[in-house]
């Protein structure tokens, strides 16, 4: 299906936001964790929805450069107005049906993404009865993506626990890289939904620690890229 582009935000040096009105009869249906594929001049490449369900009627994508890429430079050109064509909302990273024990969204830059639109999700629903920690790794503080909104979502929901770690910003709260926190988080091994999204070697290693942990493939999902 064709898609118009709405808005288009800078949101850091590399990372801009789409904002996407699809073309269609129907309405565009998602879960939150949903990615969409992209497809211009024969190249296809897959983003997560970034926002949750909602009236608007926008998907919106927050993608990172890749100057080397075959679609990202292509974007970079287009403007508010464009049209492109996109997939239906595909992928299985998605929330359980029932939310009986707490979360951890363990990631790294863009892959924040589709943990902003199950996490919006979740708080919004007004049935949330157990723990939300997003644990949030990147280079420095100007890289966090969302940073303010994710800040007010920490002190509007008391179950909302926003945890950034910088490894490289001198002055950082928490400096180093994310498996120390969630392990921290859970050291009593209690049971949890864990959803891990970013750098490749990120989601390897935290695969490797979550086990370690004692924990199963039933306990976590995983979705990783490079770069």
């Amino acid at each position: 299906m064709q898609a118009v582009i709405d808005k288009i935000i800078q949101e850091t040096d590399s990372v801009k936001r789409f904002f996407l009105k699809p073309k269609s009869d129907q309405e565009f249906r998602f879960l939150p964790g949903q990615f969409i594929t992209i497809r211009l001049q024969d190249s296809e490449r897959s983003y997560s929805i970034a926002n949750p369900p909602n009236d608007s009627g926008l998907i919106e994508l927050c993608i990172v450069l890749n100057p080397g890429g075959k679609v990202t430079p292509l974007l970079w050109k287009m403007e508010p107005g464009n049209t492109i064509e996109i997939s239906e909302a595909l992928g299985s990273m998605v929330l359980p049906e029932t939310w009986e024990k707490d979360f951890c969204f363990i990631c790294t830059g863009t892959g924040v993404a589709p943990f902003r639109s199950m996490i919006g999700h979740l708080l919004k629903s007004g049935k949330l009865k157990h723990n939300v920690y997003l644990v949030f790794g990147n280079r420095y503080d100007k890289d966090i993506l969302y940073k303010a909104e994710f800040e007010a979502w920490d002190m509007q929901y008391e179950r909302f626990h926003f945890i950034p770690v910088l490894s490289r910003e001198e002055d950082a709260k928490r400096k180093g890289y994310v498996h120390a926190v969630y392990e921290e988080i859970f050291t009593d091994k209690r049971d949890a939904h864990f959803y891990v999204c970013g750098w490749e070697a990120m989601c390897k290693e935290a695969r490797h620690r979550l086990k370690a942990m004692g924990y199963n493939r039933k306990q976590y999902t995983f979705e990783q890229y490079d770069g």
